[in-house]
């Protein structure tokens, strides 16, 4: 829909990487939901970007929350962690909070703060990520070094939106802080490990990247 005969938007390249990695991390998820669910106990899903799925697109954010909610009521939470390294939330961490909040400790923003104190609107307007959205926003200071905007799921019923989202409504914040300290990456500020590697072998600037755009650049340089 966002094509048209003779033209697509610049959006359209951005929206089919999100669909598709909200598509990839989810098929490990189906995977395991259906061969071995005491694995998916065990696991932890990361993504790089927001839990968020915008515009036509997000018809596939109440289906996703609501598979989260079965989940979690047969017994089988699932770990899910978003991270966001840039935009708007990382920059208001990082110059209002960041300097100052002690190690060790996370604060989860309500509607009302994201609105007025993030976005500078009033908080009276559409909700934040209501139909968007299928994770609330984690403020994390692990250390000096490693400063965190997480997203993780909320377990909240069909239909429902909470606008002041509690820790103890994060499926498994638990065992989520539990497992960060261990995937910090000490080469880059604010990373984690499994991310960082993933960067670096989708950058164009590496194998396999690097070879591909050789042997395209080989071959037409044949045909012309």
């Amino acid at each position: 829909m966002e094509m048209s005969e003779n033209a697509a938007s610049e959006s359209v390249a951005t929206a089919y990487m999100n669909i598709h990695e909200t598509l990839l991390l989810f098929t490990g998820v189906r995977y395991l939901w259906e061969s071995s669910r005491e694995t998916l106990r065990r696991c932890l899903f990361l993504k790089d970007g927001p839990l968020q799925i915008r515009a036509q697109y997000s018809k596939l954010v109440n289906p996703i929350r609501n598979f989260l909610l079965h989940a979690h009521s047969q017994g089988y939470p699932i770990s899910i962690v978003g991270q966001e390294k840039t935009g708007i939330f990382a920059d208001h961490l990082n110059l209002l909070l960041g300097k100052n909040a002690p190690p060790n400790h996370f604060f989860v923003p309500d509607h009302v703060y994201i609105c007025e104190q993030i976005q500078s609107r009033p908080s009276s307007g559409a909700p934040y990520g209501r139909d968007t959205n299928y994770g609330a926003k984690v403020f994390i200071v692990l250390n000096e070094r490693c400063r965190l905007v997480l997203n993780i799921p909320i377990c909240v019923r069909m239909g429902e939106f909470i606008y002041n989202p509690q820790a103890s409504k994060l499926i498994n914040l638990d065992r989520i802080l539990a497992t960060l300290p261990e995937m910090i990456s000490s080469r880059h500020e604010n990373a984690l490990i499994p991310i960082e590697m993933a960067n670096s072998i989708a950058s164009l600037s590496t194998y396999p990247s690097a070879q591909v755009l050789k042997l395209f650049a080989e071959a037409t340089i044949k045909h012309t």
